[in-house]
């Protein structure tokens, strides 16, 4: 094998269930597949283009499978490896497309004055925490919440609108 693999060939080795190419590789070649457990993690996970059951698949045993230790088992690259590559469907009968999985875009709808409003309610949150929760209100929600923290309606409709 050569020793800078593509992202592309080890993909592939993962959905082939390629279990022994961790062996096969030198010093160098392991150290590149380490640096990129992570990456392969965050593709593998999400396949296109298939039907619901094989991407329930790979959803779910990689995160029960891989992420679920991934933090503690850094130390041992080889074991995240045949942990991923276990995540391959029906043991490596054929390769998928796998995308991508990056962080989530920051809801347009999700306004400043909604963040303000619930950073003032939870003072003791953390801002990502009052941002998610802003971007999970209705207004009305917020309006009947507001209301159970004693604030008048004039009050809520200005910190709102």
């Amino acid at each position: 094998m050569s020793e800078k693999l593509e992202l592309k060939e080890k993909l592939q080795a993962v959905d082939l269930n390629v279990r022994e190419m961790w062996d096969s590789l030198s010093e160098e070649g392991q150290k590149d597949l380490k640096d990129d457990l992570f990456r392969l993690n965050r593709y593998i996970s999400n396949v296109k283009g298939q039907s619901r059951d094989i991407q329930e698949h790979f959803v779910l045993s990689v995160n029960f499978g891989y992420n679920k230790h991934f933090f503690a088992l850094q130390k041992h690259p080889k074991l995240l490896w045949l942990l991923l590559c276990m995540c391959s469907y029906k043991h490596g009968s054929k390769t998928f497309y796998h995308e991508w999985i990056g962080n989530k875009k920051k809801d347009a709808s999700t306004s400043n004055k909604k963040v303000k409003f619930l950073a003032e309610l939870y003072p003791s949150m953390k801002m990502k925490e009052v941002e998610m929760l802003a971007s999970m209100y209705t207004d009305k929600e917020l309006t009947t919440l507001g209301k159970e923290y004693g604030f008048e309606d004039s009050d809520i409709k200005k910190k709102l609108k």
